[in-house]
Parts: structure tokens; C-alpha cells; sequence
């Protein structure tokens, strides 16, 4: 009964990671399930099982996972020592009057989601291995595996040969995937199933021909999805040859287990899988004078690059390069043309020698999977599958940013679940070894690499109590993040500029006459026409649209998300109206600026709100942010230019001042007709702007 709910919690969490657009709701399905999973296993579970667990998993590899999970939490813990952290934190401080912790990364919320998303997938891992246990489920596993590999697969396939318009539904796609590692890793396990198919027909082992043939069948069409899919993505070479590379591996192993066996034949196997591999290599394009981390690319990654000059020893916290990107991007790119490598965002979040680390501990393990592989006779395909996906990963890593999806990790989480399980013979033959006094040497008995332990009694215990608080801390994470706060209406802060249908929602709870013309945050669609109020008093009442609590929610949610640029300008907007006493106005505007320099969808609304405000033309450094602004609007986006002219027909006097001194330096005329009164656009004028989207997904 335990197993099947614990196979029933993988693969539902595996299918509803790409299932489900990459949003809190996800992820806490997934959290629950695999907390409950996790607790179930440390106390239900026998203790022969946890025993095997103990001896596949091992003390080194116990503590290789357990340091991110260590470092991201070094991340999120305040700084006892003035000027060590992030300095966003100090000036947010003195900007929303409130006192901050110092810490590593520049957003908790993002730091706190990248820990959950590390726990799912190391609960995920270690449920795995505890099924996988049994050769039966493990082969199940490897089938349900092979399955939702290839189900993506075609999709991707789908969406390159039908367009990404053509095969999604609203805004969001039909499955939350965007990169080749499912199609990659896909690969990997239909050749190991093929190659399973192929040693069970040498073998003869008592099954029905026709259940052979449907294997067979089925490996061979997840095969060639895969393959299709591999060809089909954005990054040619360098997807095509970590898929060669993984491949590989696995058909080396079923070669010198079959053909090669001996020192001698191992040698000239992995020596002609080494000379393949670098002439494969050296058919990938590279930048030249590009980071290493971005040379083997396809895509221009500018921001990208400045993001890794600016980048610390310790990072910028986990998950957080979504919120630096507004910062380092070019005027009117949008987010979802910059594409890292995922070797780049771990370096410019973790830092690089947390890259270099994972690099050679991925490396290593590929070693010790292949090593184990080789020493099993039976069943070393499932070994093979964790040696060839560590080294295909590795390659993935330098090309695109797919590993780091939500749905992607899970499945790789699952097959080295499996490939660890696998690693050595199977429960009852390693129990039978451990009671025998003579020592056994050969095929298939463990080495000094897959030796097990032998105080059963504090291992047994040891990881019962850490799957416990593996459960506790999903459970916590999940907690806090579902219990931040939401705008007043429901709104969830993080989703304010998520989408257009969460920026028009948005905007019916902004105060009406900020949001003159352009003042609409969204991309591609103006605001509705603006409502005048009765009076003053009446723009701040809740049955006009503005919340007397919005500005608190926005600050406490700025309060662990200090570049939000967006959410600075909206604090800024709603204490401009309010006439709030608490906020400095040209204070929020200013780290507006600093925050999302670039971002034009952001401009009509803080040149509205800037020329607004008399403080800001007093202020040197905010009145060149606003002439810089009005540059742009007047001179280089020319679509913008009736955002301009609204925010000047309700300018202060010194606004207006502002611009007319910086316009008519350039077109006395347009100056005369922006001093005219001038026509609103109604809700039907079409204001093009750039597209915006936010989120790991969408910056990767």
C-alpha cells in the first residue's frame, strides 16, 4: 500500500510540474504530496528498506546534498555584520523608513521559492529510490519515466512545428517546458530500454513475444520523438551533442558488458566514446571573448554578460535573476529574448565557485554511476541512465537554462532516484552478503564506491529522521509562500505585472487619474478611460478603486522583493495621491529608476507620477532620470510620445518647466502643441509597447 502511494505522489508530481504553469499553486501541490510522501517513508517504511536506502545513498553523498540547502539558507539569514550584504537592503531601508536585514540575496521570495523547488526534487530523489528499490518497480519506473519524457517531447515538437501561438491556450502554454533537457533525458531512457529489451531476448527470460515486441516498439518511438524534438530546439549543436554524449555512455556500458569486458576492452570503449565526443565538440559554434559560462550559446545574452561582470564570489541569492535582469537590459528588450545558459544564472546567483563545485561533483558522480554500472550483470542499464543524464546535463548546462524548470528538475531528480537505487544488486542479495564472514569479490558486489554501511542502527535512524525534516521543511516553505501577502482584491503581489490579464486587474485598483493616457502598465493595450472623482478625498476611497491599505501590502511585499521596480512605482504612485506622509515620493520614484531603468512599460506611469511631484525637480539625480525618460519617449520611441504629452498636461508647474526647457531644445513646435490641449486616446488607440513577462521561465 505504502509503495503505490509513494509511485502514485512521483508521478503525479512529475506530470503536474508540466502540467501546470509555474505558479505557487504548483508548486505546493507538489510540495504536499511529496511531504506527505517523505513522512509517510520515515514511518512507515521497514527498516530492511531504509537499511538499502542507507547503504545506496551513503555519507558523502548525504552531505553533497546538503550543502545548496545549507548555502541558500546562509543566503536568506540576515548579516550580523554591517556592509557584508546586499547594499538594495540598506537603501530600501531608508526609502520605505522601516529597518531591514542585511542579507546575501536581493530577494527573498525568490531565494525561499529556488529552496522549495531544491527540496521537491531532492524528496523526490530519495521517494524514487526508496520504489525503485524492487527490480519490478524499478522497471516500472524506467516505463513511466519513458513516457512522460516522451509526451513532452512531442509537445515541444508540436509547438516547433505548429508555433507557440498556435498550441497554448490564453497566455500561458499547454505545458510548462521550454527547453531540451525532457527531450535530452528522454533520450537517454528509451536507449535504455532498448537496450534492456534487447539483453532480455539474449537472455530469453520467460516473457510473452508480444510483450518484448510492444517494448521494443514503444522505446523505439520514444526514441525517435525525442530525437525529433532534440533536432528541433533553438540550440542545434549543443543540445544534439550532450544527447550524444548520454546515449553514449549508455550504449558503452552495453557494450563492454556484452562484448568488451576487461580492462582492455573497457579502455578502447570509453577511448572511442572520448574521440566521438570531441569531434562532436568541436562542431559546436563558439563565442569568442565571451564568458565561459555563455561561449557555447546561441543566443545573445548582453545582459546577460553584465550581469556576470557585476556578480559576487557568493551570488545574488538563488533564484533571483529574474529580479536583476530588469536592471541589466538593454531599453525596449523584452525579457523573454534573453536566454542564459544555466551555467550563467547559477554563477551570478550561488557565485562561481558554486558552479565550479557542481560542475566537478556532476563529473565525479558520472564516474562512480558508470563504475557501478559495469560492476552489476544484470540490471546495470539503470546506472548507465544516471552516468550518461549527469554527463549529458553537464553540456546542457554551458547551452541553454532548461534544467533549472520546475518540471525538467523533477524529472532528472527521478532518474538519478533510479540510478542510485539501481547502483547496486538488490536488497535481499546485499542482506545475504552482509551476514556472510567471507568476503565477496566480482560482479556485482559492491566496491570501495558503492560500500555499504554497517551501523544500521544510527543509519536506519539517521534517515528516518532526515526524511522527517525533509517533510517538515516542505511543509514550512510552502506555508510562508502561500501566505504572502495579496493585493487588497485578491490580487497576489507577485503576479501585479506577471501578465496582461493581471496588469488590467491592476489597474482598476490604481488611482484613476495617475493612469491619464499611457499611464497603463501593461504591454500592447491601453488603459481604460479615465473616471475624474468628485474631489480629492473621493480618489481615496475604496468604491473608487484605490485600497486604503494598498500602499502597506505593497510595502511589505517590497520588504523581502526590493527590486521590484514595478511595485516601487505603484508605492509611489498610490502615496503621490494619497497624499501619504509616510513614503517619500521622489525617494520610491528614484529606486524605481534604479530598479528597472529600462523597462518602457513602466515609463508612462513614472513620468506621470514623477512630473507630478514638485520634490523631483529639486532633486539633481532624479531630474536627469526624468530627462533621460522624456528623452526616450519624445526622440526614440515615438509610440510613447502621447504618454509624454499627458503626463505634461498634468504636470506641476515645475514639470511642466522641466520639459519645456529639455523639448525645446530639440522642436519648439512639438513644445506648442504639447502646451495645447490635447485629446486623451480612448481605450480603443492602440499604444504598442514592449512585451514584459516575469519569471525563471520566461528570463531562461
Amino acid at each position: 500500500m505504502l509503495v503505490r502511494f509513494l509511485m502514485l505522489a512521483l508521478v503525479v508530481s512529475v506530470a503536474a510540474a508540466f502540467a501546470m504553469p509555474e505558479i505557487p499553486q504548483q508548486r505546493a501541490l507538489s510540495s504536499a504530496l511529496l511531504a506527505t510522501a517523505a513522512l509517510a517513508t520515515a514511518i512507515f517504511a521497514s527498516s530492511s528498506v531504509i537499511a538499502s536506502l542507507v547503504r545506496r545513498s551513503g555519507l558523502v553523498l548525504i552531505l553533497i546534498l546538503a550543502v545548496p540547502a545549507i548555502y541558500m539558507a546562509f543566503q536568506l539569514a540576515p548579516v550580523p555584520i554591517h556592509g557584508l550584504g546586499n547594499p538594495i537592503w540598506e537603501t530600501a531601508s531608508a526609502a520605505l523608513n522601516a529597518p531591514l536585514a542585511e542579507r546575501l540575496t536581493v530577494d527573498v521570495r525568490a531565494t525561499v521559492q529556488a529552496f522549495l523547488q531544491y527540496s521537491i526534487a531532492v524528496a523526490l530523489a530519495l521517494i524514487t529510490a526508496v520504489v525503485a528499490l524492487d527490480r519490478q518497480r524499478a522497471w516500472q519506473l524506467l516505463c513511466m519515466l519513458v513516457s512522460i519524457s516522451t509526451i513532452v517531447s512531442a509537445y515541444l515538437l508540436l509547438r516547433q512545428t505548429i508555433g507557440a501561438d498556435g498550441f497554448s491556450r490564453g497566455d500561458a502554454p499547454v505545458l510548462a517546458a521550454t527547453g531540451a533537457v525532457p527531450a535530452v533525458l528522454g533520450l537517454v531512457l528509451s536507449a535504455a530500454m532498448i537496450t534492456r529489451a534487447f539483453e532480455d531476448h539474449r537472455r530469453r527470460v520467460k516473457q510473452r513475444p508480444f510483450r518484448v515486441a510492444t517494448t521494443l516498439w514503444f522505446a523505439l518511438l520514444a526514441t525517435l520523438l525525442c530525437l525529433s524534438a532534440t533536432l528541433a530546439s533553438g540550440d542545434g549543436m549543443g543540445t544534439a551533442t550532450a544527447a550524444l554524449l548520454g546515449v553514449g555512455i549508455v550504449l558503452a556500458a552495453f557494450a563492454i558488458r556484452n562484448w568488451f569486458s576487461g580492462l582492455w576492452g573497457i579502455a578502447s570503449v570509453l577511448a572511442t566514446a572520448t574521440v566521438l565526443f570531441l569531434a562532436a565538440f568541436t562542431l559546436m559554434p563558439i563565442r569568442p571573448n565571451a564568458d565561459l559560462t555563455v561561449a557555447l550559446s546561441e543566443h545573445a545574452p548582453g545582459a546577460t554578460e553584465r550581469m556576470l561582470q557585476d556578480a559576487g564570489h557568493a551570488g545574488s541569492g538563488a533564484g533571483t535573476y529574474a529580479a536583476l535582469l530588469p536592471i541589466h537590459r538593454d531599453i525596449a528588450a523584452p525579457l523573454s529574448r534573453e536566454r542564459p545558459t544555466a551555467a550563467a544564472a547559477i554563477a551570478i546567483e550561488m557565485g562561481r565557485p558554486f558552479l565550479y563545485g557542481v560542475l566537478i561533483v556532476a563529473v565525479v558522480g558520472a564516474g562512480a554511476l558508470l563504475r557501478c554500472s559495469l560492476r552489476r550483470r544484470h540490471d546495470y542499464v539503470y546506472a548507465a541512465i544516471g552516468a550518461g543524464a549527469a554527463t549529458s546535463l553537464v553540456v546542457l548546462a554551458l547551452v541553454e537554462d532548461g534544467i533549472l524548470e520546475f518540471g525538467a528538475s523533477l524529472l532528472a531528480a527521478a532518474l538519478f532516484g533510479l540510478a542510485v537505487a539501481q547502483s547496486q544488486r538488490d536488497t535481499g542479495a546485499v542482506t545475504e552478503q552482509s551476514r556472510s564472514t567471507r568476503p565477496v569479490v566480482g560482479l556485482d558486489s559492491p566496491g570501495p564506491a558503492c560500500a555499504p554501511i554497517r551501523s544500521y542502527g544510527i543509519g536506519n535512524a539517521s534517515m528516518r529522521i532526515g526524511l522527517g525534516s525533509i517533510a517538515v521543511a516542505l511543509i514550512a516553505q510552502t506555508v510562508w509562500l502561500l501566505a504572502q501577502p495579496s493585493y487588497p482584491g485578491g490580487l497576489p503581489v507577485e503576479a501585479l505585472a506577471a501578465n496582461d490579464a493581471s496588469r488590467q486587474a491592476l489597474l482598476r485598483v490604481l488611482p484613476q487619474n495617475s493612469l491619464r493616457s499611457d499611464g497603463d502598465l501593461r504591454s500592447g493595450r491601453p488603459a481604460p478611460a479615465p473616471q475624474p472623482a468628485a474631489n480629492g478625498a473621493a480618489a481615496s476611497r475604496p468604491e473608487f478603486g484605490v485600497h486604503p491599505a494598498a500602499p502597506t501590502v505593497l510595502a511589505q511585499a517590497l520588504r523581502s522583493s526590493p527590486l521590484r521596480g514595478d511595485l516601487w512605482l505603484m508605492l509611489a504612485a498610490l502615496s503621490r495621491e494619497q497624499k501619504s506622509v509616510e513614503y517619500d515620493v521622489a525617494a520610491l520614484l528614484k529606486l524605481s529608476y534604479y530598479t528597472a531603468p529600462n523597462d518602457l512599460a513602466l515609463l508612462p506611469l513614472r513620468l506621470t507620477a514623477a512630473l507630478g511631484e514638485a520634490s523631483v525637480v529639486s532633486d539633481p539625480e532624479l531630474r536627469e532620470l526624468v530627462q533621460r525618460d522624456a528623452k526616450i519617449a519624445f526622440a526614440r520611441q515615438p509610440a510613447l510620445r502621447p504618454a509624454l504629452i499627458a503626463a505634461y498636461q498634468s504636470a506641476s508647474a515645475e514639470g511642466k518647466a522641466l520639459v519645456d526647457n529639455l523639448i525645446s531644445e530639440w522642436d519648439s513646435a512639438a513644445l506648442q502643441s504639447m502646451r495645447k490641449e490635447v485629446p486623451i486616446p480612448g481605450p480603443k488607440t492602440d499604444l504598442p509597447l514592449p512585451n514584459r513577462t516575469w519569471g525563471r521561465g520566461a528570463a531562461r
